[in-house]
């Protein structure tokens, strides 16, 4: 595996030779702070900017030529990473080793140029008939976050770190993105070029030479932004917890409790909490909290914890009876106060161990992995896989009990479900 960094001026282009896989992987990343004013327009703005443009107007056409480059796949997603904005374009396509038509590569290469540099616009405005399918279906996924207990109740409950950039929802909520038009559509997305850093990343079997001379011929954003952008949010620590519960049509209660992360530094940041996490309740049956609240007290049906590490939180979520509330929210705090006690035996930081390094050596199966695991080690000094795992198997039981001391209480929140008869 071999990576390279190209200078392009106004973007730079990170490329990583990999030979072991059949198919190629490319992502243009634009990036910028979280807005809260923004964000339901760059998820639209993505959305429209993959559904079609001015070379091929509607969604068939696009699909079709995607078909006779051998079934090249295109889309976006937006992202947000603690105070950075990510509007990702994703191309996959066929390694051109195994492709016979000459111009196949700069082919390929050329499209996702093309979506994005010439829209479907007509008059300074967004295609009127793209804009409303993309703005319907931005709606319901919007409004599906009120079907589902976990996604409802988590999003209430980071919605509570009140201004916060962890507070917001990346897609927006449906009163913003109904309010978006066409025309300020637009405008937004000449945003995108004046205002975004801009990353593109390559892996395959490719010569990367030439890709990078495709893409420079093809993409011409010349608007210089090499702003350094931090993914951290200094979340505020509450001097006593918020406590707050909400009634649901849910069967299930949906409970959650928040923790603020202090002082991390970036060693137990990017490696001891993991283990930290993994030994709590990311790891499933073997976890503290899964052994002391599902286990051993049945109040649960089920229990884990995430790490939200840009945000500084921790949150663990607890499906239950309203019942057991109480005497769930009593055990979680045990079980964390023990944590930090130093109250879990060197078993269980080399089962953490080696389950998290055995999850990390199969990302080198995982083209999309491998990518990934760059992104962030351009965007925030992630170290690389290789590196990860030599400090993983260095993480010592001080190290543990060193970073359990360091979770402050912030939210207790509940979504509460109806009583079972």
């Amino acid at each position: 595996m071999t990576y390279k960094t190209y200078d392009c001026n106004s973007y730079r282009i990170h490329t990583i030779k990999e030979n072991k896989f059949k198919t190629c992987h490319l992502e243009i990343i634009f990036r910028k702070p979280v807005v809260k004013e923004d964000l339901a327009k760059d998820s639209l703005l993505v959305d429209v900017l993959t559904e079609n443009s001015k070379k091929y107007p509607t969604r068939q056409e696009l699909m079709l030529y995607l078909e006779e480059l051998y079934k090249t796949a295109y889309w976006g997603l937006t992202s947000k990473a603690g105070n950075t904005m990510m509007l990702d374009f994703v191309l996959d396509f066929i390694d051109p080793i195994y492709i016979e038509e000459e111009n196949y590569l700069e082919n390929v290469l050329t499209l996702p140029f093309e979506m994005l540099e010439n829209p479907n616009v007509i008059n300074d405005e967004f295609d009127n008939k793209t804009f409303k399918i993309c703005q319907k279906r931005n709606i319901l996924e919007a409004k599906s976050i009120k079907e589902d207990g976990f996604r409802l109740s988590v999003t209430e409950t980071l919605e509570n770190l009140k201004n916060s950039p962890t507070s917001y929802h990346t897609m927006g909520t449906v009163e913003e993105i109904e309010s978006i038009t066409p025309a300020n559509l637009y405008e937004h997305y000449k945003k995108l070029f004046k205002e975004c850093t801009c990353d593109i990343f390559v892996i395959g079997s490719l010569d990367m030479d030439k890709v990078v001379e495709i893409i420079k011929k093809n993409f011409k954003k010349r608007v210089i932004n090499k702003e350094v952008l931090s993914l951290n949010v200094d979340n505020e620590i509450r001097k006593k917890a918020l406590i707050k519960n909400k009634n649901s049509e849910f069967i299930q209660t949906n409970l959650n409790l928040l923790f603020n992360i202090t002082d991390l530094t970036a060693y137990e940041k990017n490696i001891v909490f993991n283990i930290y996490n993994y030994i709590l309740g990311s790891g499933g049956i073997t976890s503290k909290l899964y052994q002391e609240i599902r286990e051993k007290n049945s109040y649960c049906y089920s229990i884990n914890s995430m790490y939200l590490k840009y945000d500084g939180l921790l949150l663990i979520h607890v499906a239950l009876d309203n019942k057991n509330k109480k005497n769930a929210i009593r055990l979680i705090k045990k079980v964390i106060k023990n944590m930090a006690l130093g109250k879990f035996t060197n078993d269980d930081i080399k089962d953490a161990v080696d389950n998290y390094v055995m999850s990390l050596n199969l990302t080198f199966d995982n083209q999309v992995a491998i990518l990934n695991n760059y992104v962030f080690y351009i965007f925030d000094n992630l170290p690389l896989i290789e590196d990860r795992i030599k400090m993983l198997k260095e993480v010592s039981y001080e190290d543990i009990v060193k970073v359990a001391k360091k979770l402050k209480l912030n939210t207790i929140y509940s979504l509460d479900g109806k009583e079972q008869e």
